[in-house]
């Protein structure tokens, strides 16, 4: 679902300021431009530094709540983002609908009123909101992928060497231990091609001779992934460890990602946890449709 699709959400407090004051300033020349709502039939000698309150409003608004969402450890959703947006507005039209009542219009305050300025906000606010998200989301995305091949390393678990045997400078051994006695299975790197979990077991899918092969092993998946994992032998969903160079092709976008492995019928999901760790080694050794 498109509103659980993961949205970026790491600003420091200074590009929330800047970015706040940004948005205020768009507002405030939204209104001198179009001059909207009745604004134009709105006659003072100080007309324009009247209307400047509106943008520190904007601003103000914008620069609390995210910073108190900033606070948050919780991943980030595009329906987060929206629920943000909707509190933005409607702390806008709060203080927006006091400051019209009390120091422009001077009349009493309903909430039928409140209404009408939540309307008039969202309406105006809707073409800001609209370039603030699709301007956010670029910038943020671009400014973390320099951080993604960090991550991945930073990541990357402990690999006990004993789980891998050198044959030769180009051949490397998994060795696989199951959790039943005596039972082990050693398999060529580039003869792995993914698992699947099944309850307590493991589904091993591999090549022998060159022909695809299936193996019931008794081991959980994330046991098996601390004996497999390689830089290219990666977990990419709760049910599946995959061998990222028999991926043949990839499709999807941030809300989910599929992928073809030679030879093998069905997709396999990429969970979007793990989509920012395996889509940059995928784009390197992997042809997307």
């Amino acid at each position: 679902m498109i509103l659980r699709a993961q949205y970026p959400n790491s600003e420091t407090s200074r590009e929330i300021i800047v970015t706040s004051s940004i948005v205020g300033i768009l507002l405030y020349f939204s209104i001198i431009i179009y001059q909207p709502f009745g604004t134009s039939q709105f006659e003072h000698s100080y007309k324009y530094l009247l209307l400047f309150p509106y943008a520190i409003i904007t601003a103000f608004s914008f620069c609390s709540v995210n910073l108190l969402i900033s606070k948050q450890k919780r991943k980030w959703t595009i329906g987060l983002e929206l629920f943000k947006i909707f509190l933005i507005l409607v702390v806008i039209s709060f203080f927006s609908y006091l400051y019209n009542t009390l120091f422009l219009s001077q009349v009493d305050l309903s909430f039928e009123n409140f209404l009408y300025m939540f309307v008039y906000t969202s309406a105006l606010g809707f073409p800001v909101v609209l370039i603030y998200i699709l301007a956010r989301y670029i910038y943020l995305n671009n400014k973390n992928k320099p951080a993604i091949s960090n991550m991945i390393t930073a990541n990357k678990p402990f690999i006990k060497q004993e789980n891998f045997i050198q044959i030769d400078d180009c051949t490397i051994k998994l060795c696989i231990v199951a959790d039943s006695a005596n039972s082990t299975l050693e398999i060529a790197e580039q003869d792995f091609v993914y698992a699947e979990s099944a309850d307590n077991y493991c589904i091993l899918y591999f090549y022998e001779n060159g022909i695809i092969q299936t193996k019931f092993i008794r081991i959980s998946l994330t046991k098996l992934l601390d004996q497999i994992q390689t830089d290219t032998i990666k977990k990419v969903h709760r049910s599946f460890i995959v061998n990222l160079k028999k991926v043949t092709k990839f499709k999807g976008n941030a809300s989910g990602y599929k992928i073809s492995i030679e030879n093998i019928d069905k997709e396999l999901s990429i969970s979007r946890n793990y989509i920012y760790l395996i889509l940059p080694v995928l784009k390197n050794i992997a042809v997307r449709p």
